[in-house]
């Protein structure tokens, strides 16, 4: 049984010619259209980030969502900063209508962010970030003193493994010796993961 269990990182050759076949060449703005509109979980997403601050919650702080960044980097490198919003339906509209190539979390403000210049003009120098998770970022060119196959921003299949190790080690720590318990590894989109620590305790003393 040892012998035909396959972590989930170790893919055979012919497993790589098959996922290699199926990835298209070069970026299509056309998929990314159908993703967003057919694909993109909109209310996982704002649930995620809201942490239980909604109105299903009694007691719970219903500005907080609204209070966190997101940016878009859209077609041209066009770059818009503190965008937010207070409900998953409004996220969506956003999100389809400008159909971003690239959509970065920010931290949670003390104030909504895109309304900042309207509390600058009052004086009160209240927009501070309070909140955000703890994200390390792991790129597989960090190890190319141990790879044998690629250097730089080249990866392949065979650079996984590495990164399995890693993810691994970290994970282990993060959990026995900090003691967090809410953890998201995401493929960073390049050449590496990204590993979110969303526990409270990390949240707010970043």
């Amino acid at each position: 049984m040892g012998d035909e269990r396959v972590e989930a990182m170790e893919i055979d050759g012919q497993q790589r010619q098959e996922v290699a076949a199926a990835v298209p060449d070069g970026f299509n703005a056309d998929y990314l259209r159908i993703y967003y509109g057919k694909l993109f979980p909109y209310g996982d997403f704002f649930k995620w980030l809201a942490y239980g601050n909604d109105a299903k919650h009694p007691g719970c702080d219903q500005s907080y969502i609204g209070r966190r960044e997101l940016s878009f980097t859209l077609e041209n490198d066009i770059y818009l900063r503190f965008q937010s919003f207070d409900s998953a339906a409004e996220l969506e509209t956003s999100i389809k209508e400008k159909c971003p190539f690239k959509i970065d979390i920010g931290p949670v403000y003390s104030v909504d962010p895109a309304k900042r210049h309207a509390y600058a003009q009052s004086g009160n120098n209240v927009f501070v970030p309070v909140e955000r998770e703890l994200i390390f970022d792991i790129d597989i060119s960090d190890y190319d003193d141990v790879r044998y196959c690629c250097s730089g921003a080249d990866t392949c299949l065979d650079c996984w493994p590495l990164m399995t190790i890693v993810i691994k080690i970290l994970d282990t720590s993060l959990r026995g010796d900090f003691g967090f318990n809410h953890i998201l590894w995401v493929y960073s989109g390049r050449r590496g993961v990204h590993c979110w620590v969303c526990d409270s305790r990390a949240r707010k003393y970043v």
